[in-house]
């Protein structure tokens, strides 16, 4: 019978690398919360300013929903890869016998 090996401490540094992108995200929808652009932004001199001030409040809102979202997921991805790390090391400590005496032909 093949062995199998999983290199748990690969399975924690990619998660780490996730946990780093959910924190950059979380930084980046911060800053794109505090950014906000005035009526007066928009008036190219036409009678539409309340029409792109609101297409720029409502994209504004779904890029900050986005980035929030990708925290979050960021953020579960790299936790869920360490508890695959976790749950592998806890199986070899459990099963700590070698399956090759057990199915000798």
């Amino acid at each position: 019978m093949d062995e199998l090996n999983v290199i748990t401490d690969a399975l924690r540094t990619e998660g780490g690398k996730w946990l780093q992108l959910s924190d950059s995200a979380a930084a980046i929808k911060g800053a794109a919360e505090r950014l906000s652009l005035d009526a007066s932004a928009f008036y190219i001199g036409d009678a539409n300013v309340g029409v792109h001030l609101a297409a720029y409040r409502d994209f504004h809102t779904f890029v900050v929903a986005i980035l929030a979202g990708a925290a979050t997921e960021f953020e579960q991805v790299g936790e869920a890869l360490r508890r695959v790390a976790d749950a592998y090391d806890q199986a070899d400590e459990v099963i700590s016998l070698d399956l090759n005496t057990i199915y000798r032909a």
